[in-house]
């Protein structure tokens, strides 16, 4: 290839030195649009970290959590992206228990619990997972690219989670 490029380069031809330095220009430019990381791909990040029997999506702004057993779902949370306090995320490595407060002291996630029928609302989003301090760091960096790409259409990112 650079052969190629010197062969270009020492021809008379202005034309085609424009042409090829523009080229070379756009293509790291296409590259780095291409390596953005998606909503589909942060929440294929997430669902890993979480391991079976739970699975989050987002629909429509609202963040949703299923907890499984086998295929029956048994449990529910629905939260709005926009109600979730981002600084407030933590890690209780003795619960094994990851947690985003609501904003304020508004109790914004709705849990429905299946086999008992009950509904109950909380002032916090919690998911039982067991992380990593590395892996930590990285759901948090996952949840708010997640939120930011609901409440900003024009936010874009490709730094990797970890």
């Amino acid at each position: 290839p650079l052969k190629v490029l010197h062969y270009f380069m020492t021809m008379s031809s202005a034309p085609i030195r424009i042409l090829l330095l523009w080229v070379t220009l756009l293509i790291p430019t296409q590259s780095a649009i291409a390596q953005d990381i998606s909503m589909e791909q942060t929440l294929t990040y997430i669902n890993g970290k979480l391991g079976t029997g739970t699975n989050i999506e987002v629909i429509r702004g609202m963040l949703i959590a299923r907890f499984t057993e086998g295929t029956e779902v048994f449990r529910e949370d629905q939260v709005l992206c926009k109600s979730l306090d981002l600084n407030t995320m933590r890690y209780d490595s003795e619960q094994k228990l990851f947690s985003i407060n609501c904003t304020g002291t508004s109790k914004c996630v709705d849990r429905q619990l299946f086999i008992r029928k009950i509904q109950r609302d909380y002032a916090r989003f919690s998911l039982p997972v067991t992380l990593t301090a590395k892996e930590v760091e990285g759901i948090k960096k996952a949840f708010t690219h997640m939120v930011r790409l609901v409440l900003d259409t024009k936010y874009t990112n490709s730094e990797p989670f970890e």
